[in-house]
């Protein structure tokens, strides 16, 4: 069964009539606790949120999934405030760039009322809320852990040849004239030739510079190959530590590049890597331990029938 509880399928059970018509055929085919689920209701589930890739007993499974959570927000008296419904919504319609009126119209387009669908809502922030109660508020990575799988993947971690860069930038925007571009570039040259010099270029960044990490001395970070604009990764993997580049022009405007450190091939370290790390095992460990929690906790305190 998937992890995503919030998977909803269903299952559509279906009679060839006399007059060659499918017809939906309302007949029970499992219950929780009792309480059926049938045909037709399974129907409704995966018109609503089902999917076409998933086999009918995986498409059974999600709905007593489902009904099972739904059980224990009852039982454990999960409930959530209008307000955090309200924050959803609005975050629904940021994403999607529009206003009430058109929210509320797509809503319509669906067959749902604002009413209705708030309702939805909250039925799935409570299952989302008993479900970080109960399993992420108990799942932990500890530090040893993190790193024994650092040390045996490490080759996950190797990198090619890095340099360490600074830049001093001088931005140009479309709407800038010729004699603007060219005014800017001068001044870039000027520049140049005072680090040329002999000048600080850490302390020429901090005064020049219009990019990021002028106020570390035109400090950038680490790069491999790959992860610059391609102009300027021309230029940098050709330095020598402490050499500066020539005036760089690219689309946004002019640069001084200057290469602090090289870095040669080899890995990661796991100071890098270990919130990756720990944030890949914290998934893993979050759908192992849902599934163990459905399969020998819910089903175990829960009554559920298949039936053929």
């Amino acid at each position: 069964m998937s992890r995503r509880w919030r998977i909803g399928v269903a299952i559509v059970a279906v009679l060839a009539g006399g007059s060659g018509r499918a017809e939906v055929v309302d007949r029970i085919i499992a219950t929780v606790d009792g309480d059926p689920i049938t045909a037709h209701e399974l129907t409704q589930f995966r018109e609503e949120r089902g999917t076409a890739e998933m086999t009918d007993k995986q498409l059974l499974d999600a709905i007593i999934t489902d009904k099972l959570l739904e059980k224990e927000v009852r039982e454990k008296g999960v409930t959530v405030k209008s307000e955090d419904i309200d924050r959803y919504v609005d975050q629904v319609k940021q994403r999607n760039h529009i206003d009430d009126y058109r929210f509320e119209a797509a809503l319509e387009a669906q067959g749902l009322t604002l009413e209705r669908y708030r309702e939805k809502i909250r039925i799935e922030l409570e299952k989302s809320q008993l479900v970080n109660r109960e399993i992420r508020g108990r799942v932990g990575i500890p530090p040893e852990e993190i790193e024994r799988y650092y040390e045996s993947h490490r080759e996950d971690f190797r990198t090619g040849d890095r340099v360490v860069l600074r830049d001093i930038a001088f931005s140009i925007e479309v709407v800038d004239s010729d004699a603007d571009i060219e005014h800017t570039r001068q001044k870039a040259e000027e520049v140049r030739q005072l680090a040329a010099s002999g000048r600080d270029f850490a302390s020429l960044a901090k005064q020049f510079s219009e990019g990021p990490g002028a106020e570390k001395g035109g400090l950038l970070g680490s790069f491999a190959r790959g992860e610059l604009e391609p102009d300027l990764e021309l230029v940098a993997f050709t330095l020598k530590p402490g050499q500066l580049s020539d005036v760089i022009r690219t689309e946004k405007g002019f640069h001084i590049l200057k290469v602090d450190k090289f870095q040669p091939p080899g890995y990661r370290s796991l100071d890098d890597v270990k919130d990756q790390i720990r944030d890949a095992l914290y998934e893993k460990a979050i759908g192992q331990r849902f599934e163990d929690w459905l399969s020998k906790d819910l089903r175990e305190r829960h009554s559920v029938e298949v039936f053929n």
